[in-house]
Parts: structure tokens; sequence; C-alpha cells
């Protein structure tokens, strides 16, 4: 019945809408061919004018939705005023023909104030939507050639050697980067893990992380050892550490970074190398950048991995109220990608020859 009463009331509220409520925007799903240019020497005016088209396109879409948003609000205050007592008055009927029932139960007001909710901030939601499908690919390119996808996602079997995953049994993604700059492949996304703990009426959903997992493959060099990078954890942890991954605490250059992290490695002189002053900077960097709660990164196979846990939600369209051709959200991806940009500036110094000198150097200074 319930049901029944829901698609009927749906039915009606869609009368509302207009064909004039929509928007052609293209399709550019597919993006690029994910070829990264750097962009870091443009201006925060030059790219903004790189950007203008498509921001300017993402206006007009906001302007419709934002006009249909406020119709709609204003139509639902007689209609509630309206529909919502003769529903309370059903719902009291309703228990009071139940009265003797244990399993007697009523809900239709409930039902159709959800109904009217959803429908009125259905603009809003069509809006990040259409940002997401139609305007967030054209953005990728102002960046050179990510291929951007909205339901992309890492392939776990990359990331579980890295020894920095939380454990899960849910992985969620959406908001998929991929790209490729001086070589290296670049791939980011956010990331939801979720892990069902307990057991019976205990049982509950956990999230385990909630942020941005960023790949870095250099494909073609290979890290002498493994190394990586968490937050302090307490004393019984590190114990822990030590003995279940064979890997060792390794020091950093700088004191203040090592008061927030941890490393650990099976290669002492390698993580020196890695983990130098200009690598910790990049990392405060991007740290910084995206907001983060914590931070994970692993310098394993060819891959670098970086795991910044954030509750923000980093490549959704600001609020409808809000213009889009306000220059603070692309802003804002500009210098995020601009972090990962130096991280494999980094990462492309590496030399597996020079590294092995320095081994043989620390083993001669040491007998």
């Amino acid at each position: 019945m319930f049901s029944r009463f829901g698609l009927f009331f749906d039915h009606c509220l869609s009368k509302f809408s207009s064909k004039k409520d929509k928007l052609d925007l293209g399709d550019d799903r597919e993006g690029g061919s994910g070829e990264i240019c750097d962009f870091r020497g443009l201006s925060d005016e030059e790219f903004l004018c790189k950007a203008k088209p498509d921001l300017e396109l993402l206006e007009k879409l906001r302007l419709l939705k934002y006009r249909v948003y406020q119709r709609r609000k204003k139509i639902a205050v007689p209609v509630c005023a309206v529909v919502l007592p003769i529903t309370g008055y059903l719902d009291y009927l309703l228990l009071w023909l139940q009265r003797a029932s244990d399993d007697g139960g009523a809900g239709i007001t409930i039902l159709a104030a959800g109904l009217i909710y959803g429908w009125v901030t259905q603009p809003k939601r069509e809006y990040a939507r259409g940002y997401k499908d139609k305007i967030l690919p054209k953005l990728a390119k102002v960046f050179g050639e990510f291929i951007y996808l909205t339901d992309g996602q890492i392939d776990m079997d990359k990331l579980k050697p890295s020894k920095i995953i939380p454990s899960f049994d849910n992985y969620k993604t959406e908001d998929y980067f991929k790209g490729t700059y001086k070589g290296v492949e670049m791939e980011f996304s956010e990331v939801k893990l979720t892990e069902k703990r307990g057991s019976g009426k205990n049982r509950k959903t956990v999230t385990t992380f909630k942020g941005l997992f960023i790949l870095l493959d250099m494909q073609s060099k290979k890290f002498l050892g493994h190394t990586t990078l968490q937050k302090n954890a307490s004393k019984i942890s590190e114990w822990f550490k030590e003995k279940s991954s064979k890997m060792k605490r390794a020091r950093m250059a700088d004191p203040e970074f090592e008061k927030m992290f941890d490393a650990y490695t099976t290669d002492q002189v390698e993580a020196r190398y890695l983990i130098d002053p200009l690598m910790i900077e990049d990392l405060k960097g991007l740290y910084e950048e995206y907001d983060g709660k914590s931070m994970s990164a692993a310098w394993y196979d060819s891959k670098m991995l970086i795991l910044v846990s954030s509750n923000h939600n980093h490549f959704e369209p600001a609020k409808i109220t809000i213009p889009a051709t306000d220059p603070e959200s692309i802003l804002n991806m500009k210098h995020e990608i601009g972090q990962i940009l130096s991280i494999v500036d980094r990462l492309q110094l590496y030399d597996p020859m020079k590294l092995e000198e320095l081994q043989k150097q620390e083993v001669l200074e040491t007998a």
C-alpha cells in the first residue's frame, strides 16, 4: 500500500517539472589520452583563463538547477500544509485500527515528507551528477589529458603489497583519475573502506578508511627495499610492526616530521634516500592541501602509494547557491594535483645504481 502511494505521490509531483529544466552539456566522459602536462608554471589567473569555458558551462547548469530548486521549495510549502495533516490523520486511523495488534505500525507521514524532500532537493543532486558526468571530464583536460571516470577504481591487487592498507571487506570508490607524467603512471581516487565487526546484535559496519588513494608507478625502475611511513603508533604497535613485518624503524632527517610519523624499512640507506627533506616537504604540502586527518605512504616494487585520510569530498561541486565561476574549487584542485606532480619529480631522481654505491660506501665505513 505504502509503495503504491509513494509512486502515485511522486508522479503527481513530477508534473511540476518542465523540459526547460534540462540543459544539454554534451558528453565528454571518455576523458583524454592520459598524458599530463606540467601546468605549475601557470599563474592562477592564466589557469583560470583556460578553465573559464568549462566553468561558464557549469554556471549555466547551476543557474538552471537553482531556479528549479527555488521553485520547488515554494511549491513544497503549500503541498506540505495540505498533505501532511491528511497523512497524519491516516496514520492515526491506522494505529487506532491496529491497536490490538503487537505488529501494528504506520508511516504514511514519514513517507510523504521523504518524497517531498527528495523531490525538492532533486535539482541539487542533478547539479552534482551533471558536474561529474559532463563538466569534470572537461576540467580534467585543463591539466593535460587526464582520464576521469566517476566510478573507476585502482586495482586493489596493486595496493595490497604496500602493507599500509587498513583491514576491510568492502572497497568503494568514486572520482577516479588516471594519467602519465614524465613516464610515471598516476592514479588517484576517493576511497571508502568498511568492515563488518562483531557478531549477533553487536555486529556493525565500521569505516576503516575514508579519503584519497594516490598510486604512482615508475614502471621502469624498482625500489631495492620496502619502506612505509605511517602516523605515530604506540610502543606496543611499533614492537608488533617490527616483529610481524621484518621491517626496522628508520630515522628521518626532520625531527618535527618524525614526531608525527613512524618510518619502517627493509633498507635503511634507501629509506634515508627516499624520505629526504624535500620529499618530506612535498608530503607535508600534500597532507595540508587535502586537509588530511592522517597520512600513510609506502615505497615498494616500482610504486609509491599515498593514503590521505579525510572526511572532505574533494571532487564535488560547491553548494548550488555558490556561483560555479567562483575560483576556489578549481584552484584547490590545481594546487592539490601540483603537489602530486612535485612528488613525481622527486621519484624521477631515484637512481638504483647510485643507491647501490651509497650502500657499498656505508658498508665500508662501518667495517
